[in-house]
């Protein structure tokens, strides 16, 4: 860093004070340097109008003698006498204007009538500038023409007004004007010295100009002029920066004329503006160098005296640091001599803070020493905190606190902790000697200790107070309740600190750390110590409880789980049994007489359904909140499972006066998933939309594929237009139970499970169902969306399997409940089958043993043996063996399912059951069967 001396700084402080003034007098310089080219241009601006007002009169005057002229009788006549005289009076006009060339009279195609110039002729010359005579033909209005030259080479330009006579321009009367006239209009304005101005025409060409007329008439703008008129476009007048024909870099003015399109160009030289300018910039920086170094003088003349006080000080330092005495000098400065008598305080204080030093130097030394103490007392507690932490059971905690406490704070270690009902337990005796350690529990055991004694158990759990002696103290032990101090005089006891064990705002018992052979005492250092373990021992220990606790309830939710699961079992059994010979009654019904009472059959299968379904969603929601649904994934076309669930929900639909509108696409949608969960999933839908959509409302259901996602998605939609869903519903209608609002009859029916189940059911495989609906009787649209899956690249086509051949079968059916075994035989009898029929396990082994069957149908809850036990024995004989064996049950869950077919049985249908597929089972499974042994 560079070092700046003080005659430096106070230079540097000199110039910051010149500084500011120096930049508003440049700030004003330049805002009067504004202010003045604003004022130049604006005069220059003025002048160039006043001209263009000088050209313009001249020009209207003109025109007003030409419209006087053209007022006379004789103009207006083509031929004759009249014209004669109209030449006559012209050329009387004319020589009252010097500056006019001739006056020409011409008719409207522009031949001359006469021309004062020339005499009467009827075969003159044509106008010269017919543009000028076409603008006054076109306007009616008087036209002043370019500048060009004449027929002997003389340059002039036309001033036309038209001969008007009953409305209709007969002729156009023409002033042929010099144009030294213009340029002696310039000559009598008030030019400033060194400024030109110019007039030039409609075609940019110079018509004259007060410096050099003679020579530059006729010339055009330079280019620097063309820019600027480029620039101003049509505006009437405008300031810039030109150069002209001389060369000279000009502040340009131009003003357009109002009776003629010619404008009037002011230039003034650009140096003479400027030179008042350069001169107030040369004054003005003139200045500020002379401020600047006389600015700079002074401030050297003042440090003068200034630096050589501060080397005095300087002097007076060096000696205060090396110890020496500090001689003063009188400067002149008061600010120096305030740190001169600094200096001579800071050497006394020198003296005074040296003797301070060394007593700081032994509390250095002691607060070194308790601070490692406390870093020892942190360690043992952090150490503590995290063997504490490593086991939930009250064992090993005990454990623990005993290691922790025993020998390294204390000889003894007791531990007493409240039970449920308010009463302490002995739960820790510790002594680093098991000999002691089992003396002390048994003397323990055998007394009480006093409720209300300083020191005791009870007196630590009710007050809450902690208890800390030495043996040494005075007044002790007589000053202990006699039971204590028999305890203490008994194993000599010399110290002993009683602390509560509280948890979480909870007293939850007492903790005592003694001192006995090692003769050690407690400070108050060692009881806040034992405090500190004491508060981490009370937390493991009610870490303890609350896992014990949390681990009873955990086993209490298992438990009734458990028994959750099983009520829900045997409600859908006791639930199917009854409905398994209903629905069988009904099929043989129609089956012996398709005619007997068809309405009442249809109210009872209806009905039969609607249970099944309801028990089917029941042990559904169990299967699906407990996490023990198992899917069978494969891939499938979703147009399939829609057929299929179109099928599953035909009884429904069929009571609708219309079937559902179905849009399916022409080519496949693969999915991976379970057939029959996802034509569960449709189903539902459809369900859903046939309850709550009135008769003559349609249902649709569109099928598609979404390209557009992230990832590809299969989309089906069911659209109702049915009652539609109130907002407040909208959010929770995938929640279990949950309903809109039906008339008390509930003719919808239902126990709000169906979506609930849809949904759960889309997300395992990977999807999810959303619902939209305007409000209430506006119907709902419902839309699963599921992840497309790749088509294998060779799949085969699907070919029919082969009609099997009608075969009889040798069939036992085993049901403790009459109705549902002597319903399903009599099916089957009419199927052509020989059916025996038991109500026992013991029965079937009995009727088995005296003539095998081919296969058998079987109950599992069977008094008695069960129809698991059944099968296993059954499997373990050689003669039933082989024989199909078929579980038909009110026990429905998956787990059922496995558990049968582990007990020997080859399939499981839950009742009711559709008896063809269950006969279909039968058949192939004997069929299979029959073919093995063949082989």
């Amino acid at each position: 860093m560079r070092i700046i001396t003080m005659q430096g700084r106070l230079m540097l402080i000199a110039s910051m004070a010149i500084l500011p003034l120096a930049i508003v007098c440049g700030l004003a310089l330049y805002a009067l340097a504004e202010s003045q080219q604003d004022q130049h241009r604006a005069s220059t601006l003025g002048v160039a109008r006043a001209v263009a007002t000088a050209v313009d009169s001249e020009l209207r005057l003109t025109i007003a003698a030409l419209d006087a002229l053209a007022l006379t009788e004789p103009l207006g006549t083509q031929a004759g006498a009249g014209l004669t005289q109209a030449t006559r009076l012209a050329t009387a006009v004319r020589r009252s204007h010097p500056e006019w060339l001739a006056l020409v009279l011409a008719a409207p195609d522009g031949r001359l009538l006469f021309n004062t110039d020339g005499g009467v002729s009827g075969a003159l010359r044509r106008v010269v500038d017919d543009d000028s005579l076409q603008r006054v033909l076109r306007t009616g209005q008087p036209a002043v023409g370019a500048m060009v030259p004449g027929p002997a080479g003389r340059l002039a330009f036309a001033v036309r007004v038209p001969v008007i006579r009953d409305g209709q321009t007969l002729q156009v009367l023409t002033a042929v004007v010099r144009p030294e006239a213009i340029t002696a209009v310039l000559g009598r304005q008030r030019v400033p010295e060194g400024w030109s101005v110019s007039v030039f025409d409609s075609r940019e060409r110079r018509v004259a100009r007060n410096i050099d007329d003679a020579r530059l008439r006729g010339s055009g703008p330079s280019d620097t002029l063309r820019r600027l008129l480029a620039e101003m476009g049509d505006a009437p007048d405008g300031v810039g920066r030109s150069t002209n024909v001389d060369g000279v870099r000009s502040q340009t003015a131009v003003a357009r004329l109002e009776s003629a399109p010619w404008f009037v160009v002011l230039g003034a030289s650009a140096d003479l503006a400027e030179s008042p300018l350069r001169r107030t910039y040369v004054a003005y920086l003139g200045g500020l160098l002379f401020s600047l170094a006389y600015g700079a003088l002074a401030a050297w003349w003042i440090s003068r005296g200034v630096t050589g006080p501060m080397a005095r000080l300087r002097q007076q330092a060096d000696a205060l640091g090396r110890g020496e005495p500090v001689a003063m000098a009188p400067s002149g400065v008061p600010e120096v001599e305030a740190v001169a008598d600094a200096l001579a305080a800071a050497s006394l204080q020198r003296r005074r803070s040296e003797a301070e030093r060394q007593q700081l130097l032994e509390a250095e030394r002691a607060a070194s020493t308790a601070a490692q103490a406390a870093q020892q007392r942190l360690a043992r507690l952090v150490s503590a905190g995290a063997v504490l932490s490593q086991s939930l059971e009250e064992e090993a905690t005990l454990r623990a606190i005993a290691a922790l406490i025993v020998p390294s704070v204390g000889d003894l270690c007791r531990i007493d902790l409240l039970d449920e009902h308010g009463m302490l337990q002995r739960k820790l005796t510790h002594h680093f000697d098991p000999a002691r350690t089992a003396a002390i529990a048994a003397l323990v055991e055998t007394r009480a200790a006093p409720a209300d004694a300083p020191g005791a158990f009870p007196w630590a759990v009710a007050t809450g107070r902690s208890f800390l002696r030495n043996i040494e103290d005075e007044g002790m032990p007589e000053a202990l309740d006699p039971q204590l101090r028999e305890f203490v005089q008994a194993f000599g006891v010399t110290a002993g600190c009683i602390v509560p064990l509280v948890a979480r705002g909870r007293t939850i018992g007492a903790m005592a750390v003694l001192q006995a052979e090692s003769g050690r005492r407690f400070t108050p250092e060692d009881g806040a110590l034992i405090n500190d373990l004491a508060q981490r021992a009370a937390l493991a220990l009610d870490n303890v409880r609350l896992f014990a606790r949390a681990r009873a309830a955990q086993k209490q939710a298992e438990d009734a789980n458990q028994a959750k699961d099983e009520f829900l079992a045997m409600l859908g059994h006791e639930l199917r049994n009854p409905l398994a010979p209903i629905a069988l009654a009904l099929q043989l019904v129609q089956r012996r007489d398709p005619q007997a009472f068809p309405r009442e059959r249809q109210i009872i299968e209806r009905q039969v359904r609607h249970l099944s379904r309801m028990v089917d969603d029941l042990l559904d929601v169990s299967r699906i909140v407990s996490g023990k649904i198992v899917l069978r994934p494969e891939t499938l076309d979703l147009r399939d499972v829609v057929a299929r669930a179109l099928e599953l929900t035909l009884p429904v639909l069929q009571q609708r006066p219309e079937m559902p509108v179905v849009r399916l696409p022409a080519e496949p949608v693969p999915v991976h998933g379970d057939p029959l969960r996802l034509a569960q999933v449709v189903g539902n839908l459809l369900n859903n939309a046939a309850k709550f959509t009135e008769a003559g409302k349609a249902i649709r259901v569109v099928l598609a594929v979404d390209t557009a996602a992230a990832h590809p998605q299969a989309v089906l939609q069911v659209i109702d237009e049915g009652i539609g869903i109130a907002p407040e519903l909208l959010p929770r209608v995938f929640e279990r139970f949950v309903q809109g609002e039906q008339p008390l009859q509930r003719a919808a029916g239902g126990l709000g499970l169906g979506l609930a189940i849809a949904q759960s059911l889309a997300g395992l495989h990977g999807g999810a169902i959303t619902v939209h609906s305007a409000g209430v009787g506006r119907g709902s649209t419902f839309e699963l969306r599921l992840p497309l899956h790749a088509l294998p690249a060779a799949a085969a086509e699907a070919t029919a399997p082969p009609a099997l051949p009608r075969q009889v079968l040798s069939l036992l059916v085993v049901d403790d409940n009459q109705d549902a075994a002597d319903s399903l035989a009599s099916w089957l009898e009419l199927e052509g089958h020989r059916v025996r029929v038991v109500y026992s396990a013991e029965a079937a082994l009995d009727a088995l043993a005296e003539q095998p069957a081919e296969g058998a149908i079987v109950d599992i809850g069977l008094p008695g043996l069960s129809g698991h036990e059944l099968a296993t024995r059954l499997r373990a004989q050689p003669a039933t063996a082989r024989m199909a064996l078929i579980a038909l049950t009110g026990y429905g869950r998956e787990a059922d399912r496995h558990k049968a077919l582990a007990a020997g049985f080859d399939d499981h249908f839950a009742k009711p059951a559709q008896v063809e597929i269950l006969l279909a089972r039968l058949l192939a499974l004997d069929t299979g069967r029959r073919a093995a042994h063949g082989a």
